[in-house]
């Protein structure tokens, strides 16, 4: 189990780490935006997934391989800056519609799809790999009467993911609100979607010239 001096350590640290924008928060927006609260929260819960996903491949040794191989890192950097762009050039693609979630039009994607996406955006992203790697080991305490150190990297992870869920479901649920209230204002929404579509590809270029270093 985790001390409670740990965990006071740990908590505000995290919530800095998370409350720094970047390409999820920035999805977890957009998603609220274009299709509303529940849309927010899928991608909320993927990039929760996502992170814990990393707390294990951390806790069980495979990032640290994964990032010491240089042909492993290039693919997965060459993975995960390839996803964002895509996902970006579909968010371009999209704010060709002008409707809103509660105007009829175009379908929108599943709830499960919003889900996958967010998942594998955190997932394939080796910038994430690397800040786990070097961020919750350093909150593992050592000594006899301290847990495993497995255990106790399973659980910051945990807290970590929970706190991310509730960070960008609240935020995705908030621009859900907000979506009905400029639903008569697409030009607007149109600006947004576009200006989310490019960040996403800078996004994506800057994975792709990440170095391990």
């Amino acid at each position: 189990m985790l001390t409670l001096d740990q965990t006071l350590l740990y908590l505000p640290a995290v919530a800095i780490i998370i409350a720094i924008p970047g390409p999820d928060m920035l999805l977890s927006l957009s998603r609220g935006l274009t299709q509303g609260r529940g849309a927010g929260f899928a991608h909320a819960f993927g990039v929760g997934l996502g992170v814990m996903a990393h707390s294990l491949l951390a806790a069980l040794g495979v990032s640290a391989l994964l990032t010491a191989s240089e042909t492993a890192f290039w693919v997965m950097k060459l993975a995960g800056g390839a996803y964002l762009i895509y996902l970006g050039v579909q968010q371009w693609r999209s704010s060709t519609d002008t409707t809103l979630i509660n105007a009829p039009g175009p379908t929108k994607a599943p709830l499960t799809t919003i889900f996958w996406r967010g998942m594998l955006s955190n997932l394939l992203n080796p910038k994430v790999a690397l800040f786990v790697l070097a961020f919750v080991p350093q909150f593992v305490q050592a000594g006899p009467e301290a847990s495993s150190p497995l255990v106790q990297m399973l659980l910051l992870g945990a807290i970590y993911s929970m706190l991310t869920v509730i960070a960008y479901g609240a935020l995705g649920a908030a621009a859900g609100g907000v979506s009905r209230r400029l639903a008569a204002h697409p030009a607007y929404m149109r600006g947004v979607n576009r200006g989310s579509a490019g960040l996403f590809v800078a996004s994506g270029a800057a994975v792709l010239l990440l170095d391990r270093r």
